[in-house]
């Protein structure tokens, strides 16, 4: 008995077609954004020195100035300090005309005052980008690659040896 094939096609579903979009008769306009002048803007900058770090907001303002959360004058106590941290601020011309609010953290308080003042010189390059060549004359640009080295095995300090002992 021979058996017999069947040619019979198997009904293949297709996938349910999507209905058509309908097309947006009258293109949306954008939203006029107002953008500010790059001088208005708050500009963000970080600065570093040996193991601190400082984090800035430099923006238009009257010359007020707190780092953490502190007037400027409590956290930097001496006048040394304040004249390095402000130093970019005086040498463009702008200490009364911006604001900015700090964080710092990490190292001493001098190398702190210098990353303060390394990010002020990085903000002020964002708000004014003529005024780079000034800043980099100056070497407030330049970030202090300088820090502490390591210890090594045998040594008390880096280098430091232990006394030599003759008896």
């Amino acid at each position: 008995m021979e058996k017999r094939q069947t040619t019979e096609k198997k009904a293949v579903k297709k996938p349910a077609r999507r209905p058509a979009r309908k097309k947006a008769e009258s293109p949306a306009k954008p939203k006029a954004v107002e953008t500010k002048p790059a001088s208005e803007k708050p500009m963000y900058a970080v600065g570093k020195r040996k193991s601190a770090v400082a984090q800035i907001l430099l923006s238009s303002g009257n010359g007020k100035i707190s780092v953490n959360e502190l007037p400027f004058e409590n956290y930097f106590e001496t006048p040394d300090l304040r004249h390095v941290a402000t130093q970019p601020l005086v040498a463009i011309g702008v200490e009364k005309n911006v604001d900015i609010r700090g964080k710092v953290h990490g190292g001493g308080i001098h190398a702190q005052a210098e990353s303060l003042r390394h990010a002020i010189a990085r903000a002020l390059i964002i708000r004014d980008p003529e005024s780079r060549r000034t800043l980099k004359k100056l070497g407030f640009l330049t970030r202090d690659p300088r820090v502490k080295e390591r210890k090594k095995p045998g040594l008390k300090r880096a280098r430091r040896a232990p006394q030599f002992s003759k008896r």
